[in-house]
């Protein structure tokens, strides 16, 4: 299925364009993670400068570091090699998703949200004002 939806992202794409939404997407979700061109080359321990060269098109990328790439900046493959027309889609789909890896860590929460479920509002309003008063102690 992942080999699928790769293919899918390349359909009909030279490598050029390919790249260029590589090199757009790379930007875009480091700059989502507020994480600079330093730190990105840091952790793949390559230069600043080849980072720049990679996101301004002057260098290409293999695909062992667009993997390490993927893997630091918490995204898929397909996430990287798809063209991404609406930024701001982009940025809400990914605070839903660190929301639910939020949520999976803390099972605690997840009871909470379920409960919630059930819940009049005006109930939640009041759980969310005691736990932003025991929050304070």
């Amino acid at each position: 299925m992942f080999k699928i939806e790769i293919e899918k992202a390349m359909e009909e794409r030279s490598m050029d364009q390919i790249n260029s939404i590589a090199r757009n997407n790379i930007k875009l979700y480091r700059k989502m993670r507020k994480m600079t061109q330093k730190e990105l080359a840091e952790a793949l321990d390559v230069t600043h400068s080849s980072v720049s060269a990679w996101e301004i098109g002057k260098n290409s990328i293999d695909m062992e570091r667009l993997n390490d790439i993927c893997r630091i900046l918490n995204v898929s493959l397909v996430e990287i090699l798809t063209e991404n027309e609406d930024e701001e889609k982009v940025q809400k789909d990914e605070e839903n998703k660190q929301l639910i890896e939020y949520v999976e860590r803390r099972p605690e929460v997840k009871r909470l949200l379920k409960t919630t479920m059930d819940s009049r509002s005006d109930d939640v309003v009041v759980a969310i004002k005691l736990l932003e008063a025991l929050k304070k102690r």
